[in-house]
């Protein structure tokens, strides 16, 4: 690559982010590759860190973890890929063969830096990829990048909630929280896994009206309007749902799915909680209910590969927003503050 700079989105302190001109990423290792940020989406995380919440993440540092890639250098001991390949590439590095690595845990990498991020983000115009065979895939011929853009994160969350949930053919689930997880898990609960009736909850109409409007739920609720638990179980014939999936992060939340999980429910947690939490042990034990929590672990891509293929499912009704990486703080800006209805921001390649 003739170019000694390019540009990327950068974090220097809490508060503060600004495109930059950055130097070209390089091979360091024969296990990397250096690839063109093709489409690239901003997440929560990338927010919180902006605000210094994740204090892991020391300053400065390029921003983004969600992305698809053209690939324009690989490294010798890269197998299956060549350059020209296009790529989605998993929220995270990880070498696939260290003690956490083997047991699923890969957002604790002992070679990658043990926090599961990239150390030098994809809200750029390219990326070295570490460890690339262990967190890429091909994308399928036939099939973009929008097609794909969500599959690793917001997909790969929500299929861990779901099945954390054992979410059945004809169960009832409710799913609290309709920000982009939640709104893919209320798409696998009810397209992939057959889910018989999806109640989708939130605190932003908009959320909830586009979940039933994208046929993904069959009943929304507003908690800040609406008598939820009561609704929910005139929904359940005062069963309570079969599970709950909570992805608000928060403790009215996380209380909410118990309240209205049924007796011997499940209640499953992907929400990354900003501190401790109480849990309602009261409620868990007399229901009788499991709790279930963690960090994915990259599980389900070939099968949601498959029924997007197929068109089981499509995520392009969560990709409400899209811009150049010119426009990346403007769009940081609409997707943090939830404006213009905003799910998910697409930042497509620098225009120059």
């Amino acid at each position: 690559m003739a170019n000694e700079t390019m540009k990327a989105l950068v974090y220097h302190k809490p508060g503060h982010i600004s495109l930059d001109d950055v130097p070209m990423p390089k091979i360091k290792q024969p296990t990397d590759v250096i690839a063109k940020v093709t489409m690239s989406v901003i997440c929560t995380s990338d927010i919180h860190i902006m605000h210094g919440y994740v204090p892991v993440v020391e300053p400065p540092r390029i921003l983004g973890h969600e992305f698809c890639a053209e690939l324009v250098e690989v490294g010798p001991e890269v197998k299956g890929f060549k350059v020209g390949d296009r790529v989605h590439v998993a929220p995270l590095s990880f070498c696939g063969h260290c003690k956490w690595c083997k047991i699923g845990r890969v957002g604790k990498c002992e070679n990658a830096g043990g926090f599961g991020i990239f150390a030098e983000g994809c809200q750029a115009e390219y990326i070295r990829i570490p460890y690339a065979n262990s967190c890429m895939i091909p994308i399928p011929e036939g099939m973009t990048d929008r097609d794909v853009l969500l599959i690793g994160d917001m997909m790969g969350t929500a299929w861990f909630g779901v099945k954390n949930a054992e979410v059945k053919e004809g169960d009832t689930v409710a799913v609290v929280g309709c920000g982009p997880v939640g709104l893919c898990t209320c798409l696998l609960a009810k397209k992939a896994f057959k889910a018989g009736k999806v109640i989708a909850i939130d605190a932003i109409q908009e959320r909830v009206d586009l979940a039933v409007a994208e046929g993904v739920a069959d009943v929304g609720y507003n908690v800040m309007t609406d008598d939820v638990v009561n609704l929910v179980l005139a929904q359940t014939g005062d069963n309570g749902v079969n599970c709950a999936i909570e992805t608000g992060g928060n403790v009215k939340s996380l209380q909410l799915a118990c309240d209205i999980t049924g007796y011997r429910g499940i209640v499953s947690t992907v929400s990354v909680f900003p501190g401790p939490i109480e849990l309602p042990l009261h409620e868990l034990l007399y229901k009788n209910l499991t709790i279930r929590m963690g960090i994915q672990r990259a599980e389900g891509i070939a099968e949601m590969l498959g029924m997007i293929k197929d068109g089981t499912i499509c995520t392009d009704f969560v990709l409400t927003h899209q811009g150049p990486l010119n426009d990346i703080l403007n769009a940081y800006d609409v997707f943090g503050k939830h404006e213009d209805g905003c799910i998910k921001y697409v930042i497509t390649p620098f225009e120059s």
